[in-house]
């Protein structure tokens, strides 16, 4: 079988009883029946089902998992399904279970970090999950194509490149969802028929950071007439991103910081820059990570490895802690140089640039630190991991957003003398299969 072989329009739907919900959200059923010539054991991915559900589905595309469907018609529904929300829900593929009740959904996700988490660890405790409200999403990256007679603004449809066109969105910030109407029109004067733009939007402390990417060979008359309206929204600052990945910065009106008043620090993001998706779950994964490292009072010097441009390194210098904190992109790291400095902490604080995927810390690097705190891409950071574990160095604080990865890098702690203490669930990202994890490892 190929990795991806396309179903004929003609297949057979099929009836299904779901048994479950998948790591990505979806339905996940078995049925030993003929697709394309061939009998055998399927096991079937359907979006928008709940477990038990009898449903009809329509067979779409064959990969080496198994058959994807859509959902034709629910023969006999959940008592668990709700009424979703959101009226671009189905044709969103921002969200997948706004139609599962909001308890039996927060139970899903900690069970999808918890269970493999006891496998390799059965006395860790896993705590209670913290969910971030909806209208709370600070930071998102919309598509927009340019039609014959209108733009069209919102995100691409699940596992699909069609654009769905948003209206109105529950999990998104107001003011974001302002901005999709406040670009409309400029944008479409600014693109060509057939252009296709990713823009990516963060609401800041005095507005919207905007980068957009695809419009590089755009000249300087469209764009100034743009800009000219743009600067009466809420943007605050606008950049493009041109070939060689670099940003030029061609708006800017206002001071492009981003507090969080709940531990009194400030950042400045660069554009485009990461961001916790909410301020609520940025406060979850602070508390954490303080309540981590009190645990041993003595320690004072702290490894902050993938420091991103200062979210939690801001908030531990004002607990009075020293850091190191290292990250590859420069941008980010000036952003932590800038915000220390404003803060008058500087001298607490050293930030080095240092690709630690392919160029990990050393164990003997590590020793002199009291605590590392680790939050890496979803990849994980296997390499670094090894390191960590012959560090011997007392507290590990791992941040993760993939349970896979988590696991992978976990176990070599665990198999190190690292105990994993407790581990807390995180949901920033409402009604997806995204869950994250502050975790807490000491050494025996």
């Amino acid at each position: 079988m190929n990795k991806h072989e396309k179903l004929q329009k003609n297949v057979d739907n099929k009836l299904l009883t779901i048994k479950q919900i998948g790591s990505r959200g979806e339905g996940i059923s078995n049925l030993t029946t003929e697709v394309n010539y061939k009998i055998s054991d399927y096991t079937f991915f359907i979006p928008f089902t709940l477990p038990d559900e009898i449903v009809v589905v329509k067979p779409t595309l064959c990969t080496s998992e198994g058959i994807r469907a859509n959902l034709i018609e629910i023969k006999l529904p959940s008592p668990k399904r709700i009424d979703p929300r959101c009226e671009h829900f189905f044709q969103c593929g921002g969200c997948l279970l706004q139609h599962w009740n909001f308890e039996d959904y927060s139970c899903w996700k900690v069970s999808r970090i918890s269970y493999p988490i006891l496998k390799i660890s059965p006395k860790t405790t896993i705590k209670t999950i913290k969910t971030s409200s909806i209208k709370s999403r600070r930071h998102v990256k919309f598509k927009a194509k340019r039609n014959k007679s209108n733009t069209i603004i919102g995100f691409n449809e699940y596992r699909s490149k069609y654009i769905t066109k948003i209206e109105k969105c529950i999990i998104i910030a107001s003011e974001l969802e302002k901005l999709i109407h406040d670009l409309e029109k400029p944008l479409n004067k600014l693109l060509g028929i057939g252009d296709e733009i990713d823009i990516h939007a963060n609401l800041l402390d005095n507005g919207v950071d905007l980068l957009i990417t695809g419009i590089d060979k755009i000249d300087y008359d469209k764009l100034n007439i743009f800009i000219k309206i743009i600067s009466k929204s809420s943007v605050i600052r606008f950049h493009r991103r041109l070939k060689d990945n670099t940003n030029e910065l061609l708006f800017t009106k206002d001071l492009s910081s981003l507090s969080n008043k709940s531990f009194s620090s400030i950042t400045f993001p660069p554009p485009g820059g990461f961001l916790q998706a909410t301020a609520q779950g940025e406060n979850a994964i602070l508390e954490s990570v303080i309540q981590g490292l009190n645990v041993n009072k003595k320690t004072k010097l702290i490894c902050e490895l993938f420091c991103g441009s200062g979210t939690l390194t801001l908030p531990l210098l004002k607990k009075h802690y020293q850091v190191d904190a290292f990250e590859l992109d420069n941008e980010s790291l000036k952003a932590v140089e800038i915000a220390s400095r404003k803060e008058g902490l500087g001298n607490r604080v050293k930030v080095k640039a240092r690709d630690l995927k392919n160029f990990p810390l050393t164990p003997d690097e590590l020793r002199k630190y009291g605590a590392i705190i680790v939050d890496p891409p979803r990849s994980g950071a296997h390499l670094q991991f090894s390191n960590i574990a012959r560090s011997n160095v007392p507290t590990i604080i791992s941040i993760s957003c993939n349970v896979n990865t988590f696991i992978r890098d976990s176990k070599i702690l665990i198999g190190s003398n690292y105990k994993l203490q407790w581990v807390q669930p995180i949901d920033q990202f409402l009604f997806s299969a995204h869950v994250e994890l502050v975790a807490l490892f000491q050494l025996k």
